[in-house]
């Protein structure tokens, strides 16, 4: 029998950000009383974990192949400036625009959202990127993407590859958030559907260029407002509205894309025939 090396890959990544929370986070904050800076380090290093898991323990997830080989394959797409800067740009556009909006609505300046906190701007812009942005994306987007890919067409493996990244944060949205309330239904809700569109757009620009660095700053221009942010419940809301309009549509201009592309291909590859005929 064929063994399940993205099941056993899952349910490992699981269990070890788990033990990792209450084990390490858990122990730091509520023996030690460990300072904000202090839990935000510990916090990016259990953001590794999907990493530390798919490294340590290759041999047990795709014993075909080295980690040399896998880590120059997630990496081997040409870089090219605009794609990288529209992928930044876009998930933090779409966090910026959920602001403005919630702001509007309530009347209040989006400024007054901001709370720049007590750690120095240029540090937490450094921890914010080291954390989930560069911390997961080569377990989750590099080898549970290829593993699902293997398995189903393109949106059913981006759905899957959400799923699983969202439900990764359940023990966080109990222990690392303020919507204890009524509240908490909608941010969980939130939540799932923001990641899973995420993956979708994320998994459309991996599809373009097949390098990491794109996801790395999807993830990144997602994650970097809410160091700052300091709003309601409202304009998580108001976010998953946007996304849920936003990533359909990128996904139909995806798909125009790949008509057209394989139109293309039939066509140069019936002009190649035809001239073997000539």
């Amino acid at each position: 029998m064929k063994t399940n090396y993205l099941k056993k890959y899952i349910i490992s990544s699981y269990v070890l950000v788990w033990v990792l929370i209450i084990c390490v986070a858990g122990v730091a904050s509520l023996v030690f009383h460990a300072p904000p800076v202090i839990m935000w380090i510990i916090r990016n290093l259990i953001a590794w974990s999907p990493t530390y898991l798919l490294l340590i323990g290759w041999k047990y997830f795709r014993p075909d192949e080295t980690r040399v080989a896998f880590v120059k394959r997630c990496f081997s797409g040409k870089v090219k400036l605009i794609p990288m800067i529209c992928s930044f740009a876009l998930t933090f556009g779409i966090s910026v625009l959920s602001l403005f909006i919630f702001s509007m609505i309530m009347g209040k300046s989006m400024i007054s959202y901001i709370n720049w906190g007590t750690t120095a701007l240029p540090l937490s812009i450094f921890l914010s990127f080291t954390s989930g942005p560069t911390g997961e994306e080569l377990g989750w987007r590099g080898f549970m993407r290829e593993e699902f890919n293997k398995k189903y067409g393109f949106l059913k493996s981006s759905v899957c590859q959400g799923l699983v990244w969202c439900f990764w944060h359940t023990l966080l949205w109990v222990v690392d958030s303020e919507f204890t309330d009524w509240r908490a239904i909608p941010y969980v809700i939130s939540n799932i559907v923001v990641i899973t569109c995420m993956t979708v757009l994320m998994n459309i620009f991996l599809e373009q260029h097949n390098n990491l660095i794109y996801s790395v700053l999807l993830h990144f221009g997602f994650n970097i407002i809410y160091v700052f942010l300091d709003a309601d419940i409202g304009f998580f809301v108001i976010l998953t509205v946007l996304y849920l309009i936003i990533t359909p549509t990128a996904g139909l201009i995806r798909n125009r894309m790949v008509n057209n592309s394989l139109k293309n291909n039939d066509c140069k590859q019936k002009g190649e025939v035809d001239k073997l005929w000539k």
